[in-house]
């Protein structure tokens, strides 16, 4: 998975680039910002509308 692919330093002077990351590295951070995402997908669904069947 390539999360920083442009190139371009980050402006974080001294922070080493994605590839140079040890893998643990990558992998804990790939998961946390997973586990993130999903957690505010959660938060931010829209509810499903009360009263609303599909049986016909």
């Amino acid at each position: 998975m390539d999360l920083f692919g442009s190139g371009l330093p980050s402006g974080a002077i001294g922070a080493p680039a994605w590839p140079e990351l040890p893998a643990e590295a990558r992998a804990a951070l790939t998961s946390l910002m997973t586990q993130l995402i999903l957690d505010h997908a959660a938060m931010t669904a829209t509810p499903p509308a009360k009263g609303v069947d599909h049986d016909l």
